[in-house]
């Protein structure tokens, strides 16, 4: 799996290690994770208005771990890093802290996105030597060692801000009742966020001419489609228990790649659009959106009907168990 989400890999590393522990569940809110688009009409993956609320608190609900931002907004950033420090330096095994830096001012890191800012949540450990901190970058399946140094200055980048903390002992299984409502609350039936956002900007930039502002105002789509791959994670996790599942997953894992690689063909259109203002090209991306649509669509509805059969399945269970 390729980058998805860096807050919730993050926090979804400590679940993948421990036994007995579903992480796959918590993608449920991904695939139509908060963006926002801005008063220009731009499509941004990160803002200072946007928090990460909703995953602290379903994390909570769902394993039974609180986390907790030790960033403190009213304070002066040399005052938070001091705090991230002594939380560094402090932590028992079972801690994890988190923190936003810029990855684009780490180059040795790739920045497959040549994104500047590129604002991301890694988790960061002493290491035996003073001077380095070990990186652990769940999202991009990275870890290695850094100059604390470096890390520091990535951190102190007046473009972000934000951190937080949590601890393990607590981590229990998600109830099936949990579950439920953590699903039904992440699967937006009617509408499909993410390219409603695009084709309102579209929208918005053909119908004041100002075409060629459209391809700036949606150079951000390949950061904000990855998350799509989270439909991914919901399949396997629902497939799991019935039979022959395998040939049935990868038939929507290839529809969940189209869905991807849409929003690709998306942009270059788009940036066709940008250059030439062509109304042919509007329509064409306009095509192209609805067709994003029946496609999210389609994978929401079968997503339903094989969690209503898992329902079904611990219904099943409890009633046995009894």
């Amino acid at each position: 799996m390729i980058k998805v989400h860096c807050f919730v890999s993050c926090v979804c590393e400590l679940l993948k290690k421990t036994p007995g522990v579903d992480h796959r569940p918590y993608y449920f809110g991904v695939w139509d994770s908060d963006f926002t688009v801005t008063d220009q009409y731009e499509l941004a993956y990160h803002s200072d208005q946007m928090d990460h609320d909703f995953f602290v608190e379903w994390y909570e609900q769902l394993y039974g771990i609180s986390i907790v931002s030790w960033y403190d907004k009213t304070k002066k950033k040399e005052e938070n890093m001091e705090t991230m420090i002594r939380l560094i330096t402090g932590k028992s095994s079972s801690r994890h802290v988190m923190v936003m830096l810029d990855l684009s001012m780490l180059p040795e890191r790739e920045n497959k996105f040549h994104q500047k800012p590129f604002p991301h949540y890694v988790m960061l450990e002493q290491t035996e030597r003073e001077e380095e901190w070990l990186m652990l970058d769940p999202d991009f399946r990275w870890e290695g060692v850094f100059p604390k140094s470096d890390i520091l200055a990535a951190i102190g980048e007046p473009s972000v801000e934000g951190g937080y903390y949590f601890d393990a002992e607590s981590i229990r299984p998600p109830a099936a009742e949990a579950v439920h409502a953590y699903f039904h609350t992440c699967l937006k039936k009617e509408v499909n966020p993410f390219t409603a956002a695009i084709r309102l900007i579209v929208r918005h930039h053909c119908d004041g001419g100002t075409y060629e502002k459209l391809a700036p105002a949606l150079k951000q789509i390949p950061v904000l489609a990855i998350r799509k791959y989270a439909y991914e994670h919901a399949f396997a996790f629902l497939l799991e228990p019935i039979e022959e599942n395998e040939e049935l997953f990868e038939q929507w894992c290839g529809e969940i790649e189209q869905l991807v690689q849409g929003y690709t063909a998306i942009q270059y259109r788009v940036m066709k659009l940008s250059m030439t203002g062509s109304v042919g090209h509007v329509h064409t991306v306009l095509g192209l959106l609805d067709r994003q649509d029946q496609r999210e669509y389609k994978v929401k509805q079968m997503l339903l009907e094989l969690f209503q059969k898992w329902e079904a399945r611990q219904t099943v269970q409890a009633g046995g168990m009894g």
